[in-house]
């Protein structure tokens, strides 16, 4: 059993909240056929994500999911996320959370939309992936307990 803590602060405005490092790329078979067509792929990089329970899915910033060359399986749907109705593309990709033994999630539809503007994070983790997790704060201590 996976357990990872996290410190956040909710009484300091100037954290953004309980945030996880993760790495978000296409699936090693998507990889794999392009490499195969000699495509290019990126090398992952970590991104640090929200853990956002009022995201009903998981959201990635279009500028990071346009740098991953997420594989696109849908343009055009809509939905409301960070305070307002965004077109958004839809993408398969894989999550994984580099420094714990959380289960990655592979493949897993992940949806890119603008970020109004450049946060403290570059996705959104919603309750799609949430909902696998058993989740406690404890606020004496500042802290978020993931456990899987």
């Amino acid at each position: 059993m996976a357990r990872v803590v996290l410190n956040w602060d909710p009484f300091d405005l100037t954290d953004p909240g309980p945030c996880i490092d993760v790495i978000v790329m296409n699936s090693p078979e998507v990889i794999a056929g392009w490499r195969a067509l000699g495509l290019e792929c990126p090398e992952p990089i970590r991104m640090n994500a929200l853990l956002d329970t009022g995201a009903s899915v998981t959201v990635i910033s279009k500028t990071f999911a346009n740098y991953c060359k997420l594989f696109q399986t849908n343009e055009g749907s809509e939905i409301t996320a960070i305070g307002a109705t965004h077109r958004c593309g839809e993408h398969a990709g894989a999550i994984s959370f580099p420094g714990t033994n959380l289960r990655p999630f592979d493949p897993t539809r992940i949806v890119s939309v603008d970020f109004p503007k450049e946060r403290h994070y570059a996705i959104l983790i919603g309750r799609d992936i949430l909902r696998n997790w058993v989740i406690s704060f404890n606020g004496r201590c500042k802290q978020v307990t993931i456990t899987n």
